[in-house]
C-alpha cells in the first residue's frame, strides 16, 4: 500500500494527534519552567523552597495534561462528531427508513464503514421493495386469475355431478359431459401454468440458458408448426425472414414469446386475413415484427397491452380464452434478453415489434 493512502488511515491518524498533543505539551512544560519555574526559585530565598517546588510543579504538570488533552481533543473532535453521526443515522436506518444514505467525508476506515452501510441502506430498501412488489403481484394474481379459476372449475364440479349421479340420458351423453370436463380441465392447467410462469419470470432468482442459435431456423420451425392450424380458421401466413439469423437466447423462453404473440393474433384477427412476419438482422440487434388485421386499437390501449390481465377489448374477453398474461409473460421473458417489446396500429394493422441483442 501507498504511503500517501496508509497516512490517511484512522489508526495513523490517531497516533500522529498522540505524538503532536504530547509534543505541544511537553513544550509548554519546558516554557513554564524555563521561564516561570527556575527564575521564580532563583529570585527566592531556600526557605519554603520544597513546598513551592512541589505546588508549582503540580500546577506545571496539570498544565500539561490540560494543553495535551486539548490538543488532542481538538485534533479528533471531527472524528468524534463524525462517529456520533454514523450512530444516528444506523439507528435512523434500523428504525426502517431503509435508502438512507450516510455522507462520505475522508478516505479512512470510517469513510469506508459509511460507503458499507451506504450499500447495505440501499441494497435492503431495493429487497424490501422487490419483495413487496413480489407479494402484491402474487396478491394480484390470485384477485384477477380467480374469477377464471373458478368458472372452469364450477362447470367441472357439474359435469362430474352429473356423471357421478348418472344424470345423463345416453351414452353419448355422457361421452360429450367427459369431454367438455377433459377440455376444461386443460384450460384450468393452462391458466395455473400462466399464473405460476408469470410469478416465476418476475422473481430475481431467473436465469436464462443462453444458446447460440440460428433465430431464421426456429421462426421457420414454429410457423410451420401454426400454418396448419391457422389455416383451418381462416388466416395464411405470409413471412419475410433473413436466410440467417445468429443470435444468443434461451431458445424455449423464446419460443413461448412467439407462441404466445402468436396465439394472440389468431384470437383477434380479422378472418379471412392474412399474419405477416418479418425479420431482419442490424448491426448489433434482430428486429422482427408480426402483424396481423384487426380492429382499430387507439395508442394508449396498445401502451398497456402488455401489462398483466389487460384486455383491449372488455367485451370480447368473456369469449376469448386465456388468461391475459400471454404478452405480460412475453414482455418479461424479452427484458430478461435485454431487449425490447411493444406494439402499433396503423388502421386495422396491429403490429407487434421485438428487438432483440445479438449478444446478451
Amino acid at each position: 500500500m501507498k504511503f500517501s493512502i496508509f497516512t490517511k488511515k484512522i489508526s495513523v491518524e490517531l497516533i500522529l494527534s498522540i505524538i503532536i498533543s504530547v509534543s505541544f505539551a511537553f513544550l509548554l512544560v519546558y516554557i513554564s519552567s524555563t521561564f516561570i519555574t527556575i527564575p521564580y526559585f532563583l529570585a527566592r530565598d531556600n526557605a519554603g523552597e520544597v513546598i513551592d517546588y512541589c505546588i508549582i510543579s503540580f500546577l506545571i504538570s496539570a498544565i500539561g495534561i490540560a494543553a495535551f488533552l486539548a490538543i488532542f481533543l481538538s485534533l479528533v473532535n471531527k472524528k468524534i462528531k463524525y462517529i456520533k453521526y454514523i450512530s444516528e443515522e444506523v439507528s435512523k436506518i434500523a428504525n426502517e427508513q431503509l435508502g438512507s444514505t450516510l455522507k462520505v467525508r475522508g478516505n479512512d476506515e470510517l469513510a469506508e464503514l459509511c460507503k458499507s452501510i451506504n450499500s447495505m441502506s440501499l441494497e435492503l430498501k431495493d429487497k424490501f421493495e422487490h419483495e413487496r412488489g413480489i407479494e402484491n403481484t402474487k396478491t394480484e394474481l390470485i384477485t384477477n386469475v380467480s374469477h377464471d379459476l373458478r368458472t372452469p372449475l364450477t362447470a367441472i364440479i357439474g359435469y362430474i355431478d352429473i356423471l357421478k349421479n348418472e344424470k345423463y340420458k345416453s351414452k353419448e351423453e355422457e361421452k360429450e359431459h367427459l369431454i367438455s370436463t377433459y377440455n376444461l380441465s386443460i384450460k384450468l392447467k393452462n391458466l395455473i401454468d400462466e399464473l405460476f410462469e408469470y410469478t416465476k419470470l418476475s422473481s430475481r432468482d431467473i436465469s436464462l440458458k443462453l444458446e447460440e442459435v440460428d433465430l431464421s431456423s426456429i421462426l421457420i420451425q414454429i410457423l410451420g408448426e401454426y400454418t396448419p392450424v391457422l389455416e383451418t380458421k381462416g388466416l395464411s401466413i405470409i413471412t419475410d425472414i433473413a436466410e440467417e439469423i445468429p443470435i444468443k437466447i434461451d431458445i424455449e423462453k423464446i419460443v413461448r414469446v412467439f407462441d404466445n404473440i402468436l396465439n394472440n393474433a389468431e384470437k383477434y384477427s380479422i378472418k379471412p386475413s392474412e399474419i405477416i412476419i418479418k425479420a431482419e438482422n442490424k448491426s448489433d440487434y434482430t428486429h422482427i415484427s408480426i402483424s396481423n388485421k384487426g380492429k382499430h386499437i387507439e395508442q394508449d390501449k396498445l401502451n398497456k397491452m402488455f401489462e398483466k390481465f389487460y384486455r383491449v377489448d372488455i367485451s370480447r374477453s368473456s369469449k376469448i380464452e386465456g388468461s391475459g398474461l400471454g404478452l405480460a409473460i412475453s414482455q418479461k421473458i424479452i427484458a430478461l434478453h435485454y431487449g425490447e417489446v411493444w406494439a402499433e396500429c396503423e388502421d386495422d394493422m396491429i403490429r407487434i415489434h421485438i428487438k432483440l441483442p445479438i449478444s446478451n
